[in-house]
C-alpha cells in the first residue's frame, strides 16, 4: 500500500507499486512493459491480491476512499463501514477522525461474513462503537417496516422472496452533484445501467441534491493533512521509526533539531513529507482561521446534507424512545441509499503523470464525502471499458451497514 496510506495510485510504497491484475496486454506484439495499470490506492495491494485470487478477502484502510477506489479499479467489492464499526486498534493513524478499516472481497457475501466477524466493540479503541450505540442503531434500523423483511433475509431467502421485485419498497437516491464534467462516458453508462437494474428489482429511483458535496474534496484534504501532520509528529527518531546517523561524531547530530529534521527527511517519502508540510501550514494560526475552521464547517454541512436526504434518522442524534415513534410514523420522506460512481474513469497507467500534484487528488472526488460524514459505502463491479473494470458505489445512513450490504448483493448479482 501507499506509505502511511497517502496516495490514490499505489505508487508511494517503499517496496514499489502493486500492479492491477486486469492490466490489458498490448495488441501490437510489443513488450507489455509500460502497460501496467494502477490498482488504486492506498490499499491497492489488498485489492490486487483479492482480484488475482491470492486470498478470499483482505483488509484495508479507508481514509478518503482507499478501499473503494482500488476495488473499483481491480473489479472487486470494497466496503467501508460506518465510522467506528470496526476497531482501529493496531492501525497506524493518518486522519483519526476519518480512518476506517475496510474489507475487500470478490463477492458481497464474503464481505458480509468478514464484517460479522470483525465488527465488535473494542475498549482499546476509543472511537469504536460501544455496545449501547450498536443496540440503538439496531433498534432504529428494525423500526422500518418497509425494509424489515430485507434485513431479516438469510442466504436461502434470496431465491424465494419475490424474485421479480425483491427490493420493493426501497427508495434509491441519485445525487445530481455527482454528475461532474470529469465523469467518463463508460462510468456514466454504468451508473445509468445500475439505476435501471435497481429499478427492475423494485426500487424507487429518485433524484436528490447534496448541495455541499462539491466542497467535500478541498475540505477533506485540509482536514486529513492537518490530522496527518499531528499524527506523524511521533516519527522523530526518538520514540518511533527510523533514527538516522547513530554515530555521535556525525555533524548532523550536533543538536536535536538537526537530528529530527535529518531523521524525518530520510525516513519519510516525498508524498508523506509534502502532506505533512501542507498539514503543518494549515494548522498555523493564520491558515487555521482561513482553511481549517471553514473546512470543519463544510464537513458539518456535508453531514447535514446526508441526514436530510436519508429516510432513516442519524442514530447519533436520537433519544431512547425514538425507535418506537419511528415505527408508528410509517414510511417517511427520504431515501434508503444513494447510488453514484466510485471513480470518474477506469484505472490509469502507473507511469501516467498528472499535470500537477493536485490533479492526482481528484481521483478521490467520489469517495471522500462518505468519510467526512462517517457513513457506510460500498463499491461493486459494474462493467468494463476496454477490459478494465468500472465500479458503482452505494452509500447509506450512519449505522445502516446491514441494509447497504443487502442492496449491494442484489446489485452485484
Amino acid at each position: 500500500m501507499d506509505e502511511f496510506g497517502m496516495g490514490s495510485k499505489n505508487t508511494y510504497s517503499i517496496y514499489g507499486p502493486a500492479r492491477n491484475p486486469h492490466t490489458p496486454q498490448p495488441t501490437d506484439g510489443s513488450s507489455d512493459e509500460g502497460y501496467d495499470r494502477s490498482p488504486g490506492g492506498s490499499s491497492g495491494g489488498s485489492a490486487a491480491a483479492v482480484a488475482s485470487g491470492m486470498c478470499r478477502a483482505a483488509l484495508g484502510s479507508d481514509t478518503g476512499g482507499s478501499v473503494r477506489l482500488p476495488a473499483a479499479w481491480c473489479g472487486v467489492v470494497g466496503f467501508k463501514p460506518s465510522y467506528g464499526r470496526i476497531s482501529r486498534y493496531g492501525l497506524v493513524p493518518y486522519g483519526s477522525s476519518l480512518d476506517t478499516v475496510g474489507i475487500l472481497a470478490c463477492s458481497v457475501q464474503d464481505v458480509q461474513e468478514v464484517f460479522q466477524a470483525v465488527s465488535r466493540p473494542d475498549n482499546l479503541d476509543m472511537t469504536c462503537m460501544t455496545e449501547s450505540l450498536r443496540g440503538r442503531i439496531s433498534a432504529v434500523s428494525q423500526s422500518r417496516s418497509w425494509i424489515a423483511r430485507l434485513l431479516g433475509q438469510k442466504d436461502s431467502d434470496m431465491q424465494t422472496v419475490n424474485t421479480e421485485k425483491p427490493l420493493a419498497g426501497i427508495r434509491i437516491g441519485i445525487p445530481k452533484e455527482c454528475w461532474v464534467k470529469e465523469l467518463s462516458e463508460p462510468a456514466l453508462d454504468a451508473w445509468k445501467q445500475g439505476a435501471r437494474r435497481l429499478s427492475d428489482l423494485g426500487c424507487e429511483i429518485v433524484a436528490v441534491s447534496l448541495p455541499h458535496l462539491p466542497n467535500s474534496l478541498p475540505a477533506y484534504y485540509t482536514l486529513a493533512l492537518a490530522e496527518a501532520s499531528s499524527n506523524l509528529a511521533r516519527y522523530d527518531g526518538v520514540r518511533y521509526g527510523l533514527r538516522s546517523s547513530p554515530d555521535p561524531r556525525d555533524p548532523k547530530t550536533v543538536n536535536a533539531s538537526l537530528k529530527y529534521s535529518n531523521t524525518r527527511s530520510q525516513g519519510l517519502g516525498a508524498e508523506v513529507q509534502r502532506r505533512i508540510l501542507l498539514g503543518t501550514y494549515v494548522m498555523s494560526e493564520a491558515a487555521c482561521r482561513h482553511f481549517y475552521l471553514p473546512s470543519q464547517k463544510i464537513r458539518r454541512l456535508v453531514q447535514q446534507d446526508f441526514d436530510t436526504v436519508f429516510a432513516l434518522p442519524n442514530a447519533l442524534h436520537l433519544g431512547p424512545g425514538k425507535p418506537m415513534e419511528l415505527a408508528a410514523a410509517g414510511r417517511p420522506a427520504g431515501v434508503d441509499a444513494l447510488l453514484f460512481p466510485t471513480a470518474t474513469d477506469t484505472a490509469p497507467l502507473l507511469e501516467e503523470r498528472e499535470e500537477n500534484m493536485a490533479a492526482s487528488y481528484v481521483n478521490d472526488v467520489m469517495t471522500v464525502p462518505a468519510n467526512l460524514a462517517g457513513i457506510p459505502a460500498i463499491s461493486v463491479p459494474a462493467g468494463h471499458k476496454d477490459g478494465m473494470p468500472i465500479g458503482l458505489q452505494l452509500a447509506a445512513q450512519y449505522g445502516d451497514d446491514d441494509l447497504l450490504l443487502q442492496i449491494a448483493r442484489y446489485l452485484r448479482a
